[in-house]
């Protein structure tokens, strides 16, 4: 670029402090002045203008050159307006860029204006010329500036507008739009007011005030009815008015009133429940409480350890492995359920057994945050269960042992008879009457552990009196001292107005012994037996408890201060042959026969024992309505006699019949037999002279004993008739006891038995 360095600027006359204080002014704005002479079209630049195009002071270009600092695409136009001024005096104010001699782009600024002589005319074009590159550069980054805040503000999640300080819309972006269900050009410069009258006496209405007002950002909550939802505000002022934030929370307001309810109900279960109700948050690991386990299980929730400590300290420790491996398999896997059944250790120390069941909350991504349950005491159901298991198990174990005892009973019977004979018939001192000896002395074992096994099993025919159970018992205490020892004190508390009760006398004595040589046994070292006796009620639940009906009873207790039972044998101690006693020492049936007679006598047996300290079994008897009369006294024993009646044996089993037919005839008597019913009522027929039927109970053909006899004295009405029998089976019993008019001889039975039997019916 050619520039033209001739001539001197024209200098302007100004006083020398004006002239400094407008150079530091020019130098602080970059701010110049120029003008051109139409007559000559010299150029005159002001040192600051010479500055601004970074020539070197003094410098005064052409016009042509001046034109030139611009870019070739801009100068037809700077040259039409420089000419509208100089011809017609038309002013003008651009900006442009230009090129520096430094070849530096800059903005500049230059304005222009006509200058006229005395006569009108247009005589120079003068102005100022400034540099406004960083003026331009500032209002550039603006404009960036809010184009990146516009950009943001349309597409940030939440919604956005701005109002005016006339209360108009002057900015929406599209989520406030979609959020108020307006387009933007229809509320852009309304009133908010009218647009929304609800929300006038509201909160938007209020905090939106009061954030002008008080030039505070502000943030609430509110719900606006016709839109229909709940909104998240937070409004800022600004000089120009407000800025609104706001977003649609109505989904996550009913989430919370959704888990607001459900935590209301959850309350209201977990009070209204008898479960005990927990809540385990698996994220913070704590383990929340409701009341009942303290009402349950004696734990304060407030004083308890507040993770799962409190529960995992507290399992029975034999179950404590097997239930939180569980309880983790489930958390750590994907189920969504929980159940076990273990025992819970109440702060007494006791255990319940417990059935419990959870629920398992997954977040997203199906990890485990949270575990809601309940645990249910079925201790007393379990207890029940398991009662009825034994009384199951007990009474399989007596169908087993009536089905062996009349095969059984019919062989000893021949067995004790045959021994019997053989010592009456061997001289004393023989080795042969030692040895029938010996046969009948096994003979009797065997049959009074037959008797014993009929009595668990509840077969053995009762025959109950009125009773004075204190006046019986109190009977027993010398033969109680002198079988126990000297070593163990026998106590007997007898009370007043004991109830009157209906059962067996030989049986419950028996069952008092078989207690009280238990309790000896139980007390080698000495110890004090005390039998004592009360009234007792049963209500409803305690009467299902203890399996028998409610009402009133009279409980005897047998107690003792011995070894007592270890508790895992507790449950056993009442199966025949189970025995704690070294081998030789018990048959293991003496408690089986107790409790088969009380349960015979529709009463009921507890057993409680301490170990260390004692064992304590109470027999519970249903009260009688009748009042006990005086006890009749025992007659003297007599020697058996024989006769000569004519009597029909009836037995299917050939060496019973042989037996019993000889003993018969040793009698004297004169004996017909018969194998079955149907031939027996032949015989019968056929001889009028027959005096009594001695009949067995249990016989094949379709027709017993009982059936026989019944067919026989419809024949015969004045037949006398004796049964006999291993196993009645109920044929000749209700309930256990035998029915009136019935007279039975139970095998085995000695040649005495059968004769005294046989007189007492002929007489």
């Amino acid at each position: 670029m050619n520039r033209d360095t001739g001539g001197d600027p024209i200098p302007l006359p100004e006083r020398p402090e004006a002239e400094r204080l407008r150079r530091i002014a020019g130098c602080m704005a970059r701010l110049g002045a120029w003008r051109v002479d139409l007559n000559s079209m010299r150029v005159h630049w002001s040192p600051e203008t010479v500055d601004i195009h970074e020539e070197a002071q003094g410098f005064s270009p052409t016009f042509e050159q001046a034109l030139n600092y611009y870019p070739p695409e801009q100068r037809p136009m700077i040259s039409r307006t420089f000419a509208l001024c100089a011809e017609n005096g038309r002013s003008f104010d651009d900006i442009q860029q230009l090129v520096t001699a430094k070849d530096n782009r800059i903005w500049v600024r230059a304005i222009g204006q006509a200058v006229r002589d005395d006569t009108g005319t247009i005589v120079a074009v003068e102005g100022a010329f400034q540099d406004i590159t960083h003026l331009v550069s500032m209002h550039n980054e603006a404009d960036a500036l809010a184009r990146r805040l516009r950009q943001t503000l349309e597409n940030i999640s939440d919604a956005f507008f701005l109002l005016d300080r006339e209360w108009r819309f002057s900015f929406l972006n599209p989520q406030a739009e979609a959020l108020l269900g307006r387009r933007r050009g229809e509320l852009e410069g309304c009133n908010i007011w009218g647009e929304f009258p609800q929300a006038i006496g509201s909160q938007f209405d209020t905090c939106y005030r009061e954030a002008v007002q008080n030039g505070l950002a502000v943030r609430f909550q509110e719900y606006y009815p016709p839109l229909e939802a709940w909104f998240d505000v937070d409004a800022y002022p600004t000089p120009e008015g407000l800025a609104v934030y706001f977003r649609d929370i109505s989904r996550r307001k009913r989430a919370e009133e959704h888990v607001r309810i459900s935590n209301e109900r959850f309350l209201l279960v977990a009070q209204a429940t008898n479960d005990v109700i927990w809540d385990w948050d698996l994220v913070g690991n704590t383990l929340w409480w409701n009341e009942n386990f303290k009402t349950l299980f004696g734990y304060d929730p407030d004083e308890v350890e507040p993770g799962p400590g409190s529960w995992m300290n507290r399992i029975h420790p034999e179950d404590a492995d097997r239930v939180i491996e569980s309880i983790h398999a489930v958390i750590n896997g994907t189920e969504k359920t929980w159940v076990s059944e273990y025992r819970f250790l109440h702060s007494d120390g006791h255990a319940l057994s417990i059935i419990d069941r959870g629920s398992v909350i997954r977040d997203e991504s199906g990890k485990a945050v949270r575990m809601v349950g309940s645990m249910l005491d079925v201790s007393a159901q379990r207890e029940l269960e398991g009662r009825l298991r034994q009384a199951q198990k007990l009474e399989a174990m007596g169908q087993l042992t009536g089905g062996v005892a009349h095969d059984f009973n019919n062989l000893l019977t021949v067995i004790a008879g045959s021994a019997e004979l053989l010592c009456e018939a061997l001289e004393s001192g023989q080795e042969s009457r030692h040895l029938a000896e010996m046969i009948s002395t096994a003979a009797q074992r065997g049959a009074d552990l037959t008797s014993r096994l009929l009595a668990f099993g509840r077969k053995q025919p009762l025959q109950p009196q009125l009773l004075d159970l204190g006046s019986l018992i109190a009977g027993m205490h010398t033969m109680l001292v002198r079988t126990l020892g000297e070593h163990i004190d026998v106590e007997v508390d007898q009370p007043e107005g004991l109830w009157p009760v209906e059962i067996d006398p030989a049986l419950l004595e028996s069952a008092v012994l078989n207690l009280a040589i238990n309790a000896r046994d139980a007390m080698s070292d000495g110890g004090r037996l005390t039998i004592s006796m009360a009234n007792t009620t049963f209500d409803t639940s305690q009467a299902i408890a203890a399996d028998v009906a409610p009402g009133q009873y009279v409980v005897l207790a047998v107690s003792d201060t011995g070894h007592g039972i270890e508790p895992e044998l507790l449950s056993k101690v009442f199966e025949p042959f189970f025995t704690t006693k070294d081998v030789g020492k018990g048959s293991g049936l003496g408690l089986s026969m107790v409790y088969g007679f009380v349960k015979q006598s529709g009463g009921h047996l507890r057993l409680r024992s301490d170990v260390g300290h004692g064992t304590s079994v109470s027999l519970y008897f249903s009260r009688a309505n009748q009042s006990v009369g005086k006890c009749p006294e025992n007659p003297a024993r007599q020697v058996p006699e024989g006769g000569n009646e004519l009597i029909l044996v009836v037995e299917d089993d050939a060496l019973v019949r042989r037996h019993v037919c000889g003993l018969l005839g040793g009698l004297g008597y004169r004996v017909l037999e018969a194998t079955a019913a149907t031939p027996a009522m032949e015989l019968l027929a056929a001889n009028p002279d027959v005096t009594l039927l001695f009949t067995d109970i249990v016989m094949p053909g379709g027709m017993n004993g009982v059936d026989l006899a019944k067919r026989a004295r419809v024949l015969r009405p004045d037949l006398k008739v004796l049964f006999t029998s291993g196993y009645a089976e109920n044929a000749v019993e209700t309930d256990g006891r035998l029915d009136p008019g019935i007279d039975l001889l139970s095998k085995p039975y000695s040649r005495d038995h059968l004769a005294a039997s046989l007189r007492k019916i002929l007489q």
